[in-house]
């Protein structure tokens, strides 16, 4: 479907903000970028602010939706975790825009100074644990991790893997570190698999970040 051209400008903004960030964009680089006048911006949105936030939204839309959705289904588990974060991988590897994720980027840049943003960030923060806490409760229903496995601590871990791995997309790092981190991330899940030694790399003690209790 063709997008609209109000739809575009609000795409374009948003590749402003997710290239330079929200401090260092202008409004005069948003109207040389987008088209949109500075009436239009003010009077849309209220301010540059008011837009970031709409930008933040579209994006919410029209890329996180994609990245999130083998998670974000009611009867996901381990093996669609294993798949969202092979699709940020490829998402990452696979641009030429080494941005990372805008949301991520903003997670740090932006809403410890705005509140309102914060709350979006948040509850973006809040949906993803909570789709990995599902599909992790799912999988040890189902048997595919131990019984003991602590969810909630597997759910914060990936949380904050998402972090780390859209952190790590953004620095100037060669295409290998983002494959070894995905692996890394992929190791974590099939340790917390049934019949599996939980053992760290010297193979002489439980490895700390298993996911398991005690």
């Amino acid at each position: 479907m063709a997008r609209s051209p109000s739809e575009d400008r609000l795409d374009r903004a948003m590749d402003v903000f997710w290239e330079r960030g929200y401090y260092d964009t202008s409004i005069e680089e948003l109207m040389s970028r987008t088209g949109l006048h500075r009436a239009a911006i003010y009077g849309n949105f209220r301010s540059k602010r008011g837009l970031f936030e709409a930008t933040l939204r579209r994006y919410q839309e029209k890329v996180i939706a994609a990245l999130v959705a083998p998670i974000a289904r009611p009867d996901a588990t381990l093996a669609d975790i294993d798949q969202f974060f092979r699709g940020i991988h490829d998402a990452a590897a696979q641009s030429d825009k080494r941005w990372g994720c805008l949301m991520v980027n903003t997670a740090s840049e932006v809403s410890p100074h705005i509140r309102s943003v914060e709350r979006i960030v948040s509850l973006y923060l809040a949906n993803l644990r909570g789709f990995f806490h599902r599909a992790s409760v799912n999988a040890r229903r189902r048997g595919d991790v131990r019984s003991e496995t602590d969810v909630d601590q597997v759910a914060d871990y990936l949380m904050g893997a998402v972090l780390g791995l859209w952190t790590l997309a953004r620095c100037p790092v060669p295409a290998t570190a983002l494959s070894h981190y995905v692996q890394g991330v992929r190791g974590y899940l099939d340790r917390l698999r049934p019949g599996l030694k939980r053992r760290g790399p010297s193979g002489s003690r439980a490895d700390p970040a298993d996911g398991s209790r005690g």
